[in-house]
């Protein structure tokens, strides 16, 4: 599961992407997120450890190519889990 911000930073990756085809710049994801450079860096380094995207030339944001827009649901905890299905705490509580 990622860490908070790292899955803030692949979900303002994957939308700007599909939305205005291209990666925002560094200056855009200051502006998005609020944070410095350094750990926007910091963000990206960790995607791409985690195999989320790829990112040959580190010296700017346009070579990044996201090689996964979301977490596996696998990874994601379930809050209500009834063996009787979801149905359950809707009607007997």
């Amino acid at each position: 599961m990622l860490p908070d911000y790292e899955r803030k930073i692949l979900r303002i990756l994957y939308n700007y992407t599909s939305q205005r085809h291209r990666t925002p710049k560094i200056n855009e994801l200051e502006i998005k997120t609020g944070q410095t450079k350094e750990r926007i860096n910091e963000a990206l380094l960790y995607l791409e450890n985690e195999n989320y995207i790829a990112w040959e030339n580190k010296s700017n944001l346009e070579g990044i190519v996201i090689l996964k827009g979301w977490e596996d649901e696998s990874d994601i905890p379930r809050q209500f889990s009834s063996p009787n299905g979801s149905i359950d705490y809707w009607t007997e509580y």
